[in-house]
């Protein structure tokens, strides 16, 4: 029988708020009402973008360019996260524990409504997703799930997000696997340079190849559909790190052709802060023993269920990340990745004509994406994030005084502020 909660989430997301919960109405946030993309029509480019920009409760004088450590949940989200909340905290005696009701918090079931749903963002089937807290977590699971010997080699970048890597070097520790740490050019010249680095680092040990889809620190995009193949030719699990490109790219797991994916939807795809997801293929996901075991831990009818049974859950958060995905979804993965390299591309075209610019990422058009890491000559990254704070409400985000600067544009983001801040950084280098 459908549970109320499954049922809901099928539904649009303003329906579903209004059928969950009639006893509470979502607040008006600073006074525009809460919109889907589909309520905004069809407008132009620029005007549509305007107009979903007021979805968002970013103040209107400020430019937020750190969605890659964080994004900002559009109103919607907000809304259905805050009417949840209210709604368990209010109803929670209507809660009978029969199996055709509504359930009041997460990690004891399979989930299978939100689980369906995010399979939408990366081509796959629910099945073959687990819902996490965030991408550590489905590093971890991987990590500590994989039956890897002492001896046995996995293979890592030096740029490595730590939430991409630590897993494999605590079982380097623990259990005696070996490491095997590429160093990155910066930036790379081409993908075949990482795909050399990669091979090069291989032997018959090597189990698993860690990529990062997109590097944090260096915004690297990987030619991780190479990437993959080559694993898979030679036997070598690829777990690709998602952290950074869910959200911001089209993402379609079985052409990527990876054996794992690990994502954090409460970056790019704007979800409620501790939502994640772990995709495995379906042919490999019985290799992968449960790290956290609670009483589906051995469960083989649905293998990815045994690796999100982890105690009581925020149900909240899945709401509002099912409301996030299908505000993804209506805008579409193809268009919010030409509006964000778009966004991109605006930036590092004009940080040519900044003095003293000097871009730390790569320029390579395959290597490139919506982040762009640059410098000042003379300027500390704290320097430099603190000068377009300061004197514009421009927020970036340093990444270490001899580095510079992390610039992430995504949809809530315009040309007119990717403007404001090349015009700031020309005032900064020349001060």
């Amino acid at each position: 029988m459908t549970t109320r909660r499954s049922f809901l989430g099928l539904l649009s997301a303003p329906l579903a708020a209004s059928i969950a919960f009639p006893r509470f109405g979502g607040p008006l946030l600073h006074g525009t009402r809460a919109m889907m993309p589909s309520d905004i029509g069809t407008l132009d480019d620029e005007a549509y973008w305007r107009a979903l920009r007021t979805q968002f409760t970013i103040p209107a004088d400020q430019a937020f360019f750190n969605t890659a450590t964080l994004g900002s949940s559009p109103r919607v989200v907000q809304d259905a996260v805050i009417a949840s909340i209210q709604h368990i905290g209010r109803d929670i005696a209507d809660w009978d524990y029969k199996p055709d009701h509504e359930n009041f918090f997460t990690g004891y079931y399979p989930e299978m409504p939100t689980r369906d749903k995010l399979a939408t963002t990366v081509n796959c089937t629910g099945r073959d997703i687990a819902l996490t807290q965030n991408a550590t977590f489905g590093m971890n699971f991987l990590a500590n799930g994989l039956d890897l010997k002492p001896g046995d080699e996995v293979v890592v970048t030096n740029q490595a997000h730590p939430g991409g890597r630590k897993g494999f070097d605590l079982r380097a520790k623990r259990d005696g696997i070996v490491v095997r740490e590429v160093i990155v050019p910066e930036p790379p010249e081409s993908p075949e340079q990482l795909i050399q680095l990669f091979l090069d680092a291989t032997t018959p040990r090597t189990r698993v190849w860690a990529i990062p889809h997109i590097s944090s620190s260096r915004a690297i995009r990987y030619p991780v559909f190479q990437l993959c193949a080559l694993a898979r030719e030679r036997g070598i699990w690829s777990a690709v790190d998602g952290a950074q490109s869910l959200g911001h790219v089209a993402i379609d797991v079985q052409s990527m052709g990876c054996d794992a994916f690990y994502a954090s939807p409460h970056k790019w795809m704007l979800a409620p802060v501790g939502t994640g997801l772990l995709y495995i293929r379906p042919e490999r996901q019985k290799e992968v023993w449960a790290t956290l075991a609670s009483s589906a831990w051995d469960e083989q009818t649905d293998p990815m269920y045994r690796l999100m049974q982890y105690g009581t859950g925020n149900l909240s958060l899945l709401i509002g990340l099912g409301v996030a995905v299908e505000f993804h979804n209506q805008i579409g993965s193809a268009r919010i990745q030409q509006r964000d390299f778009a966004l991109a591309d605006r930036l590092r075209s004009g940080l040519a004509s900044v003095p003293g610019a000097t871009i730390v990422s790569p320029t390579h058009p395959e290597l490139t994406c919506a982040t762009t890491v640059y410098g000042l000559q003379g300027k500390t990254g704290g320097q430099i994030q603190d000068y377009l704070w300061e004197r514009g409400r421009v927020r970036v985000r340093s990444m270490g005084d001899t580095i510079g600067v992390r610039h992430a544009c995504h949809i809530y983001n315009s040309p007119a502020e990717v403007d404001k801040a090349l015009a700031l950084l020309t005032e900064l280098a020349a001060a």
